[in-house]
């Protein structure tokens, strides 16, 4: 389910600047200032309303953002339930663009419509419900109408990976595009099968423990925009800006940003020690949370992030390398500290106060907030030195290193001698620090989307709900 990001958009720079100056030089001044809008659809989409990502507003809207900022215009974004709503409307041009985030254009469609490339895409899953069998047989597909969103490409995906069969598979589609009813009934068992695409079920399979991936199922879904012709300045701009390479590079930049750290394969066993935890081992330390998080300007959803990832919630933990107590801090830096690394309380006071420390001495990195903060968290797992290692070594090699998708190739190579020896600080496990930072990403999204979707889970969260500044990341 890993994104491909299309090779003929890579390049080195980020989307702006001189080359975003240059194409809003190159459009014409519009007639009146209604003209400075640009209308957009997004049907339900994460990627363009990231609720549940503590990360940003979503791929897609950091995506429209930044093509609307460059080419002048403001963005208004235009609601649509339901795919066929939103291609009418795309068609007779109340709308100037359209996220086909998994959308295919209809073969009915004959106004004046562009697509632009198709930057990612993912294979459709057939998911079932864990409470009853998964996919046995293929005649099995008939047993029960399939579920799909409101997408005609997923109805299209089912018939394709249905050839062969001697029935032909019911599908129930659902009201809206969006795909957490679909989701929520399989978990609820009242629906055996679903069909969705792989992509935005990756992003909501952690909060739906009673659903598995069961099948791949016909050819990948591409993601793509579409946008009308009628409004040329429009149309151009939108041109320039998918034949612009940059902006190859900011979409990895927001795809390692948004989705980096999604596992491969859910690991529910995981998932349920982290839900036990939030219940039987965090209320305990959740007053020490909320003021250390106040104290060093962090969100406490983070903070218990990094106590889960170091300890399990633990306080007698101890690693191989004798680092110890919740947030396993070594007895050096807990002297430099000033705590007793083995009392709860003050391990998480000291480990917020070390977190701290370190963004504070990345600030001449000039990194902006979120690289900054897995920086310090890669920094809090190996040692600062080490980070600073690998950043020069990414500019070595040509890289900025400012960003953590640099930094998690770069990372694991001061395992080797012969990039190590180059450095300053020498060998290190740059590898388990990229597993670190991911995972501890992973579970701060979870956290976050737990709180968001009001699971169960979210009572024990609620006391650290508010703390975080209006500010955060930032700050």
């Amino acid at each position: 389910m890993n994104i491909r990001i299309r090779r003929e958009l890579a390049a080195l720079l980020l989307l702006g600047g001189a080359a975003m100056a240059a194409l809003t030089a190159m459009l014409p001044e519009p007639p009146a200032r209604q003209n400075n809008v640009l209308r957009v659809l997004a049907p339900r989409l994460q990627a363009a309303a990231a609720s549940l990502s503590p990360y940003g507003p979503g791929l897609e809207k950091e995506l429209v953002d930044l093509f609307g900022h460059g080419a002048g215009l403001a963005v208004r974004w235009v609601d649509s339930h339901r795919a066929g709503d939103a291609w009418q409307a795309l068609e007779e041009g109340d709308a100037d663009l359209l996220l086909g985030v998994g959308l295919e254009a209809p073969q009915t469609m004959g106004g004046p419509v562009a697509a632009g490339p198709a930057y990612a895409e993912y294979k459709p899953y057939l998911v079932h419900s864990s409470q009853r069998h998964g996919l046995r047989t293929p005649d099995e597909l008939c047993s029960a109408p399939v579920l799909v969103a409101d997408n005609p490409a997923m109805e299209r995906r089912l018939a394709e990976g249905a050839e062969g069969l001697s029935c032909v598979p019911e599908t129930e589609v659902g009201r809206t595009s969006a795909l957490t009813p679909v989701l929520a009934t399989l978990e609820e068992n009242r629906a055996r099968f679903a069909l969705v695409d792989g992509g935005r079920f990756r992003q909501l399979q952690p909060f739906f423990a009673r659903v598995r991936p069961a099948a791949e199922l016909g050819d990948s879904v591409e993601y793509r925009w579409f946008w009308n012709l009628d409004r040329s300045r429009v149309a151009d701009a939108l041109e320039s800006f998918w034949d612009c390479p940059e902006t190859g590079e900011r979409i990895a930049d927001l795809t390692e940003k948004y989705y980096g750290f999604l596992p491969e394969e859910t690991d529910y066993y995981e998932l349920h020690v982290l839900s036990e935890a939030l219940e039987d081992d965090l209320p305990d330390y959740v007053p020490a949370i909320a003021k250390a998080a106040r104290r060093n300007r962090i969100d406490p959803l983070l903070l218990a992030a990094v106590i889960f990832q170091e300890s399990r919630f633990d306080p007698d933990a101890v690693s191989k390398t004798n680092v110890r107590g919740l947030m396993q801090i070594t007895q050096d830096t807990a002297s430099v500290l000033g705590v007793n690394r083995l009392d709860p309380v003050d391990s998480i006071r000291g480990g917020a106060k070390y977190l701290r420390q370190i963004w504070g001495k990345l600030e001449p990195l000039q990194l902006d907030a979120w690289n900054r903060w897995f920086f310090t968290l890669a920094a809090y797992n190996v040692g600062i030195g080490h980070v600073l290692d690998a950043v020069e070594l990414a500019r070595q090699m040509g890289g900025t290193g400012a960003t953590w998708r640099e930094l998690k190739k770069v990372l694991p190579l001061l395992a080797w001698e012969k990039y190590y020896s180059q450095t300053k600080h020498g060998y290190a496990r740059g590898l388990q620090a990229v597993h670190y930072v991911d995972s501890i990403r992973y579970y701060y999204y979870v956290l976050h989307g737990i709180v968001t979707l009001g699971r169960p889970e979210a009572e024990h969260l609620r006391p650290l709900l508010g703390i975080v500044s209006a500010r955060w990341p930032l700050s």
